[in-house]
């Protein structure tokens, strides 16, 4: 596994750079504004799930659409990370915690995004939020590789949006 992370942060920094010059943005205004998007994109992504309906016999989305949603998400993630001043994660004990996240129920670790999004963490909380999200891509069934390569496609979608005036 050899998730190039540092790229997705740099990636995650140059679109949050041009949408800010291009929008004629303060970059530091935006903290709270990203967490809320995590917050709305996590919800869009456990909808697509439908992990918590459970009255309802219906199946979750296609998984193509699952990844891209919890790509979504990840692009807020590396983007709070980087409001935080952090470009980079410890990845060493990736495949220890995401044999430890298949064991927590999939709400559970909604719920604990949600509450972890929902507060100012700190750089020292940031790693454990990462983890976690990381986690629940894993918990959703995609590898690092499906992940990473769902990101690079996103950001090229989110550059040609800003092209067209988005």
């Amino acid at each position: 596994m050899n998730v190039k992370i540092k790229e997705l942060f740099s990636m995650q920094r140059e679109l949050n750079m041009r949408i800010v010059e291009e929008h004629n943005l303060d970059n530091s205004s935006l903290f709270e504004q990203r967490r809320l998007a995590f917050l709305v994109e996590l919800g869009e992504l456990a909808n697509e799930t439908r992990c918590f309906k459970y009255w309802s016999k219906r199946p979750a989305s296609a998984k193509e659409v699952i990844l891209e949603e919890y790509v979504d998400g990840l692009h807020f993630v590396l983007s709070i990370g980087l409001d935080l001043g952090i470009a980079e994660v410890d990845m060493t004990n990736e495949v220890d915690h995401s044999e430890k996240m298949d064991k927590i129920d999939i709400n559970t670790l909604f719920l604990t995004l949600y509450h972890a999004g929902a507060k100012s963490l700190s750089s020292k909380e940031f790693q454990s939020f990462f983890d976690t999200f990381l986690g629940l891509g894993v918990k959703l069934g995609f590898s690092f590789e499906e992940i990473e390569g769902a990101y690079f496609e996103k950001n090229r979608v989110n550059h040609e949006r800003q092209d067209t005036g988005y």
